[in-house]
């Protein structure tokens, strides 16, 4: 194999490696800011793929500067490709949901048409008889790329290099293979390589502004000062703080506020917990900033609690940063309290252990990862871990604006366990918040036994009215929520639009 075809060899690699990264940032980055990860990158993928192959058409017609060309479309695709994720980034806050979607499929398009002409023009370069033979050697380089880029992304990219500069990055990447082509094979610096050299000045100056403008965006984005701000292979957890206000997101979506979060957590646990006549062993699925478990604890009668949450990060926050440890109260590193870094669906399917309450903490079903935690069979698989008149409570989401998926949840509920209820408060940071609780046995709200004397809002009174509801808000009749048909995320995503409208939110 010659020089030159060595050359375009690991060009093919680079540029193989380089358009597999960006349509993984700009999937993943859609996901996050328009939620359905799966349709995301479904719609996504297809655009990717349909463009390439009008790429690979349109190759054709530049067959007489294959090589300046090829040079171009590295200079194109590194500059739109390094800025897609930054624009996307600021674009989010100032334009609706359909605008965005139609720019993320623009910029996939684009990119996807520049990438289906990088192979041909390749091939064009050089038509020696040689080269044909290393033909199939050099095209698995760019399928080699691809994997590389897919194996780097999950592992690499996201939790220590982030979406933002990890396009930056790649689209310098992109942009340096065509000044080096440009070097060392045509070996003038023509209008195409100050074009090339004007997009690498671009993209660094990105690079070196990159956590100015991370900052800007965390402002417009979170509307108070950011104190923590980790990228996590699993989630993107933030800390805001203004004056007493303490504020956790996870994915940007609100998790508790501290000026009124125990409002969330005293009905989420001590509503089972003071139904159930006796309870000992208690599991609390999600919640890993350990508020749950902060309440479980006034239970003199509790042994030990199981906290499974899929982020380890959440929990080394919880047991060190200064902020939540005042906030839990030190839970996370109470004896009592057991850490567990797992999936909740995973967990459940291999535990052996049997609990008096199981309490379901976890985020709102916003993608389709999270819908799979509201299914039957993930409520199929808490009803085996319970024991014989175990309890288990969900949080259900708000219960006006998201009617639908709250309905949808409590309907869920009622194919597993034979007696259901659903109750409700008002949480300020939230709205009207509603919870399922269920139970094999008979659930009677009317006798729970004395509550705990240091809480801030949960009384006798409010006990028993929270299971009354406004006349204004009634159950809907709903799909059944299962892995194979996720119908919650529907369900979630419409209301969710809605409300962001209704409500005037980004």
């Amino acid at each position: 194999m010659n020089f030159k075809i060595k050359i375009l060899s690991f060009s093919v690699f680079v540029a193989g490696l380089c358009s597999i990264i960006y349509e993984l940032l700009i999937s993943a980055t859609a996901s996050y800011f328009l939620g359905d990860g799966v349709r995301q990158f479904s719609i996504l993928i297809g655009i990717y793929l349909f463009s390439m192959g009008i790429g690979a058409y349109c190759s054709k017609f530049f067959k007489q500067m294959p090589l300046a060309f090829f040079i171009s479309i590295e200079f194109l695709i590194g500059l739109i490709g390094g800025m897609s994720v930054p624009l996307l980034y600021f674009m989010f806050i100032y334009v609706s949901p359909m605008v965005l979607q139609i720019i993320c499929l623009a910029i996939m398009f684009v990119i996807g048409l520049l990438t289906g002409m990088e192979v041909p023009l390749l091939t064009f370069i050089n038509t020696d008889d040689d080269y044909k033979d290393n033909l199939s050697n050099v095209l698995s380089l760019d399928y080699l790329g691809g994997l590389i880029a897919t194996l780097i992304f999950p592992f690499i990219l996201l939790p220590f290099v982030g979406l933002f500069y990890s396009s930056l990055l790649f689209g310098i990447i992109n942009i340096c293979l065509g000044l080096w082509l440009n070097l060392v094979l045509i070996r003038k610096r023509n209008k195409t390589f100050y074009f090339g050299l004007m997009s690498l000045i671009v993209l660094l100056s990105f690079v070196a502004s990159t956590g100015y403008l991370l900052k800007i965006w965390d402002e417009k984005i979170y509307k108070s000062p950011v104190v923590t701000n980790i990228q996590t292979p699993h989630q993107k957890i933030v800390i805001t703080k203004r004056q007493e206000d303490i504020r956790l997101f996870l994915n940007r979506a609100l998790q508790f506020s501290s000026l009124d979060e125990y409002r969330y957590h005293e009905l989420l646990v001590h509503v089972p917990l003071s139904i159930h006549s006796n309870p000992k062993n208690i599991l609390i699925l999600g919640g890993g900033e350990n508020l749950a478990s902060r309440e479980v604890l006034k239970h003199s009668t509790v042994n030990y609690i199981d906290v499974v949450d899929i982020d380890e990060e959440i929990f080394h926050l919880a047991q060190n940063d200064e902020t939540l440890l005042k906030i839990n109260q030190g839970a996370a590193n109470n004896s009592k309290v057991n850490l567990i870094v797992d999936d909740a669906f995973s967990y459940l399917h291999n535990n052996l252990k049997l609990y008096d309450v199981i309490i379901s903490d976890l985020p709102d079903p916003s993608n389709d990862g999270l819908a799979r935690l509201y299914s039957k069979q993930f409520f199929m698989l808490i009803k085996k871990s319970l024991s014989k008149n175990g309890l288990f409570v969900t949080q259900s989401g708000e219960i006006y604006y998201s009617n639908n998926t709250f309905s949808c949840i409590k309907n869920t509920v009622d194919q597993v366990f034979n007696h259901v209820e659903v109750y409700q408060t008002h949480i300020p940071s939230f709205g009207n918040w509603g919870f399922t609780i269920a139970s094999g046995e008979e659930i009677d709200v009317r006798n729970h036994k004395e509550l705990p004397d240091q809480l801030k809002f949960l009384t006798d009174t409010v006990f028993h009215n929270s299971f009354i509801f406004p006349k204004d808000i009634a159950l809907q009749e709903t799909k059944i929520n299962t892995i194979d048909n996720p119908v919650i995320l529907s369900y979630f995503l419409d209301e969710w639009e809605k409300w962001r409208v209704d409500l005037g939110m980004n």
